[in-house]
């Protein structure tokens, strides 16, 4: 079968990448009706996209950032007293790009906005309705700054760098360089599940992984 669809969003991940496309509802309904008896079966699917179309779109801001920019907003404001477009002026002003709008500015500067109003929240120790990675384009940009705040990847709570391709014994973790190892901020408590499950097992059971900075 043949339908249009738009690019909700598309998200690296460690293995590929994952791209969520929406459809409308007369669309959806072809569609599920169609696959329903073949659900575990490979599908082949021939995406052919509207190139000057979508390159417009793509550049532009989408539903799902905007959503979630907001999200973090009200936060935010629950937070420090403010309603949302308090907190969203006092936001915009700390990230000091300028005035732009989230009905139309770019992809890249919402997504560089999402990520500093994360950093923000955990610098300030803000509770967040929804977890923290599910905010990111990018999982790895994710864990990085899960690293750089000390805070766990998993739980969110205070947290210490775990090296997911270990040093070595009898080198001084202190004077080594580990920049070229991957690692992963976790609490104590994830930390020794992790040691003690093993890599893979651990990697399989939270969906993380290890990052170099």
């Amino acid at each position: 079968m043949k339908f249009s669809a738009e690019i909700d969003h598309v998200r690296t991940l460690k293995k590929g990448a994952k791209v969520v496309f929406s459809l409308d509802d007369e669309n959806a309904d072809l569609l599920m009706g169609s696959i329903q008896n073949f659900r575990k079966l490979p599908l082949v699917v021939d995406v052919r996209v509207d190139e000057p179309e979508q390159k417009e779109r793509i550049g532009q801001i989408t539903e799902s950032q905007r959503k979630k920019i907001y999200a973090l907003l009200r936060d935010i404001g629950e937070h420090t007293g403010n309603d949302i477009e308090d907190a969203k002026a006092g936001m915009k002003e700390l990230f000091e790009k300028g005035d732009f709008s989230l009905s139309n500015c770019s992809s890249e500067l919402a997504s560089e906005f999402t990520e500093f109003l994360i950093s923000w929240c955990l610098d300030e120790g803000i509770a967040l309705t929804d977890h923290p990675r599910g905010f990111f384009d990018d999982i790895d940009n994710y864990f990085r700054l899960c690293i750089a705040k000390k805070v766990c990847a998993i739980c969110g709570k205070p947290g210490e760098v775990h090296h997911v391709d270990a040093i070595g014994m009898g080198r001084n973790r202190k004077k080594y360089d580990d920049s070229g190892h991957e690692k992963l901020a976790l609490c104590r408590e994830h930390h020794t599940e992790a040691e003690t499950i093993g890599r893979d097992s651990f990697e399989d059971k939270y969906h993380v992984w290890g990052v170099r900075e």
